[in-house]
């Protein structure tokens, strides 16, 4: 194991806190937290901006009437996303192909707003808007 792994295993473990100068900020791409607002268990995959271009997620469950945090961490407030009810009753859909797990899916195109407080995008999908 070389220096860089054990230092990374120790402050991942909370043995090791590295120093920050005082002038220092340290910022973390804000986060986006998708809340299931229907009566049925959903899964959603997301095209977004990261650090190195833009990739996609794999499908993410989200229960009913359930929130799932940093499903995807972005500085970019467009993400496009396609999601589906697991019964398979109810899509989310757009005009913009991604491939998601070797398969494209058309993907929603959707402009957010970044809550500051709170450093995260927020995307509520609710049945009657699919």
């Amino acid at each position: 194991m070389n220096v860089n792994a054990i230092v990374k295993a120790a402050v991942s473990a909370g043995l090791l806190s590295l120093a920050v100068s005082a002038n220092a900020t340290m910022r973390v791409n804000p986060g986006l937290t998708v809340t299931n607002a229907c009566n049925e268990d959903i899964a959603i995959a997301v095209h977004y901006k990261g650090n190195t271009g833009w990739s996609t997620t794999s499908f993410v469950s989200i229960p009913a009437r359930k929130t799932r945090e940093r499903v995807a961490s972005s500085n970019n407030s467009i993400f496009y996303y396609y999601a589906e009810s697991l019964s398979g009753k109810i899509r989310w859909t757009g005009d913009r192909n991604f491939p998601v797990e070797g398969k494209a899916y058309p993907m929603k195109k959707m402009t957010l707003d970044w809550d500051e407080d709170r450093n995260r995008y927020h995307l509520r999908l609710t049945c009657r808007n699919a």
